[in-house]
């Protein structure tokens, strides 16, 4: 199996719950969204590798066994072979996915899901749901609870590259902790935010 691979790195988680765990991304080309807002090119540069190549590349970089892969939109791939890979060798395995996919055979294979929905999703239970703000409402917000079962729910500021609306989602942050029967935390691209690659 080859994979469109954009890069595999060693960091820290910067948003969400595992802000801070310490994981080598690897990050797969390809999205079945273009949203105008992406901070991810995941279309323009990639390299073609097995799930072996991936395995080398990521035991050469790791300083201890988690993984989280990411997009681009990585379920758009087969990644039944290379999580079978990173299991068998005891890695505790993340996936980052916009809920467009369902992924029923992978899901024995991962640790922890974290959902960032940017339409109507077919995912409907996953550890960590983060809605990033592009305009979204209250009665949005409560849709996505009352939709998506989830141990975590964040809201995350948007970055279009120009501003970022930090103070309308604190604001919107406030509205939804009013009214939910859900505790909404916010979530900061840390990793941006503090100069980690």
């Amino acid at each position: 199996m080859k994979y469109k691979i954009n890069e595999i790195f060693q960091s820290l988680q910067g948003e969400g719950h595992n802000t801070g765990k310490n994981v080598v991304f690897v990050r797969l080309s390809g999205c079945d969204l273009s949203c105008d807002w992406c901070d991810t090119k995941y279309h323009v540069n990639f390299t073609e590798m097995t799930e072996k190549d991936i395995l080398e590349k990521v035991e050469k970089i790791r300083e201890n066994k988690s993984v989280i892969i990411t997009g681009g939109e990585p379920t758009i791939q087969n990644l039944l072979p290379l999580l079978e890979v990173l299991k068998k060798e005891g890695y505790w395995i993340g996936i980052e996915t916009n809920g467009n996919n369902l992924i029923k055979a992978e899901k024995e294979y991962i640790d922890y899901i974290s959902m960032s929905p940017k339409s109507k999703t077919k995912l409907k239970n996953v550890d960590e749901l983060r809605v990033v703000n592009d305009n979204i409402t209250v009665d949005e917000l409560i849709n996505y609870e009352n939709e998506i079962n989830a141990k975590y729910y964040f809201i995350s500021p948007l970055d279009d590259g120009e501003d970022i609306n930090y103070k309308s989602t604190i604001k919107l942050l406030g509205e939804i902790n009013e009214v939910s029967k859900k505790q909404w935390r916010l979530s900061l691209q840390m990793h941006k935010l503090s100069g980690i690659v």
